[in-house]
């Protein structure tokens, strides 16, 4: 995964915002969001959720997984469960167990396991790895679109 390559940058510019009036929207230090858009950090999973309902595009615009500027206007808050039944959906669709899609996107069993069941919240790199693997778009994953 290239964060480099992530449209924040592009994105906050062409809705006119400043890395500080971000930052203050989503209750973080310019410094941190700066990290996010210049590629040296990654953004998490509930901060890049944020974001994208501000900006009200998709996720997968976000992170480069799509050309496609979706407007998605969404103000519902994550929800674990949603997400977790969507993992469970994808996983038996691909009729696997759990060790074999924790595996084939490089993570254990256990930590498959939590997000499957709603005990937490699926990070980034396994969204993307994930969604690129078995081609599913992230904003659907998390729940932020019906398709």
């Amino acid at each position: 995964m290239n964060v480099k390559n992530f449209r924040l940058k592009e994105i906050r510019e062409t809705q006119e915002y400043t890395q500080l009036e971000i930052a203050n929207k989503l209750n973080i230090q310019r410094g941190t969001y700066a990290s996010w858009e210049c590629g040296n950090d990654i953004i998490s999973t509930k901060q890049l959720y944020k974001l994208a309902n501000l900006y009200q595009v998709s996720i997968d615009y976000l992170v480069n997984l799509t050309n496609v500027n979706n407007l998605i206007v969404n103000n519902r808050p994550i929800n674990l469960t949603k997400i977790g039944n969507n993992l469970m959906h994808i996983r038996q669709i691909a009729n696997l167990s759990q060790l074999q899609i924790a595996e084939s996107i490089g993570i254990n069993q256990s930590t498959w396991w939590g997000y499957e069941h709603g005990k937490t919240l699926i990070t980034l790199t396994s969204l993307i790895a994930l969604a690129q693997k078995y081609n599913y778009s992230i904003d659907w994953i998390l729940g932020r679109t019906n398709e």
